[in-house]
């Protein structure tokens, strides 16, 4: 009697679930509600984000404002909505700019090395030893204030960070003999980078990636501060906690509270994310 053909194990629940349970984490489950949030804001927001309301500047938390309004009576519920499609956009867009271009020239300089790694990494430190807030001054200043160049700040100031790791990640790469088999076969050194050599650096970059979008709210929301960036009054929750800040002390706690605490989370999140996948990547 012949043997019956082995199949592949079907997608059962509890296979779906073993491949889900990783995900199933607060920091995930955070980051999914953040991007949510950002998707429906138009369908959540019970208000216009920028419609002032002179009569109703500012009343504490209520049924009818859950968070409250600021002194231009606009309801902060609906401006921290709306304000989380914005810093998320800087963040991931600006973290996704970098990515492209920092680990490409990462992976050249840590497999190359000689001059091209020497003149990157010069120039990468070079950046990254300017004060944060003082070349996003310069840049500002000679650039305009738009949303488009705070999103070329944060890429900027995120590029060595991608160069930095993928180049230290590739140079022990480059030794192994599957690599040596690769040039001895004739491959080019673009088909042995791109093919052979990032997909084993994925790891700690993908890491990494989470991290810096934490470090890109950061960013977005401390320029928003001191009024660089997103300008008044479209929603931001840097500039939200700004111009709360002054009331505190008349006890008008909820117009920068809330924002603040907005920013909290989402850092809270993409850190926990990142250093969720960087323990993963260690075992």
């Amino acid at each position: 009697m012949s043997a019956e053909p082995v199949q592949a194990a079907a997608w059962t629940p509890a296979r779906i679930g073993s491949r889900l349970r990783p995900l199933l984490t607060p920091y995930w489950a955070l980051l999914l509600l953040f991007a949510l949030v950002a998707l429906l804001a138009p369908l959540i927001a019970p208000y216009d984000p920028i419609q002032a309301d002179l009569e109703a500047k500012l009343l504490p938390p209520s049924s009818a404002h859950l968070f409250g309004t600021d002194e231009n009576g606009m309801d902060i519920f609906s401006r921290v909505l709306f304000a989380t499609r914005t810093d998320l956009v800087v963040a991931v867009l600006g973290v996704a700019i970098a990515f492209v271009v920092g680990v490409p020239i990462g992976a050249l300089c840590g497999y190359l090395g000689g001059w091209l790694d020497e003149l990157f990494n010069r120039t990468s430190e070079i950046v990254q030893s300017i004060p944060l807030f003082l070349f996003a001054l310069m840049i500002f200043a000679a650039l305009g204030n738009s949303k488009t160049i705070l999103v070329a700040v944060v890429a900027i100031v995120n590029i060595p960070i991608f160069l930095k790791l993928t180049r230290s990640v590739v140079q022990p790469i480059k030794n192994q003999d599957y690599i040596a088999a690769a040039r001895l076969a004739g491959q080019p050194t673009s088909r042995i980078v791109l093919r052979h050599v990032l997909p084993n650096t994925l790891g700690p970059i993908v890491s990494q990636a989470s991290i810096s979008a934490a470090y890109a709210i950061q960013i977005t929301a401390g320029l928003a501060f001191i009024g660089l960036g997103v300008e008044l009054p479209h929603p931001e929750w840097g500039s939200m906690i700004q111009q709360g800040a002054p009331l505190i002390m008349d006890g008008d706690w909820w117009v920068s509270v809330f924002p603040g605490l907005a920013v909290l989370l989402a850092v809270v999140a993409f850190g926990g994310v990142g250093r969720q996948i960087a323990r993963r990547y260690d075992r």
